[in-house]
């Protein structure tokens, strides 16, 4: 293999890993530490401008009781060119108890673990780059657990070139 090639081959990897989700869980910050997020996977990873994608978060109850009621609100932004996070959408409060996609069937037993597995439609985001989100859950309208995660959005080229 020539030299350019293996060059080629590791920025290409170097590249794809580079731009890997990467996610945290806050429930430090939680006036009632309730939830633990465990996994946050994007598919695909980075998102790919104009096409659809999946998001699934996999979380553990911490709490002794039942969770009747969980609901989620959270925060978009947009990394700008001078590094700085600029809101760019916010949504909620809303259900994560259901039969919708989103959604789990609650009340959650006492330490469970439990799984979201969203499909979401082609991307709003008309241009690549960074974002991150702040995800706050509220156990029975109790603040108990949050998650920031950074993601990237990139175009089909990038994704082709990087794969």
């Amino acid at each position: 293999m020539t030299r350019a090639c293996v060059l080629v081959l590791w920025l290409s990897s170097f590249a794809s890993q580079a731009a890997k989700l990467s996610w945290q869980d806050c429930g430090l910050l939680a006036d009632e530490r309730g939830i633990e997020l465990i996994d946050y996977k994007h598919e695909p990873d980075p998102i790919v401008l104009g096409q659809p994608y999946t998001i699934t978060r996999r979380f553990r109850s911490l709490l002794d009781r039942p969770i009747r009621n969980l609901t989620e609100k959270f925060q978009s932004y947009n990394q700008t060119a001078s590094a700085t996070w600029s809101p760019s959408f916010a949504g909620g409060p809303f259900s994560r108890c259901g039969t919708a996609q989103y959604q789990t069937e609650c009340p959650l037993q006492p330490k469970a673990e439990f799984a979201f597995h969203e499909h979401h439609p082609a991307t709003h985001v008309k241009a690549a780059g960074t974002h991150r989100a702040v995800e706050h859950y509220f156990a029975d309208d109790t603040f108990a657990g949050c998650a920031v995660v950074v993601y990237m959005y990139t175009t089909p080229t990038a994704t082709a070139i990087t794969l």
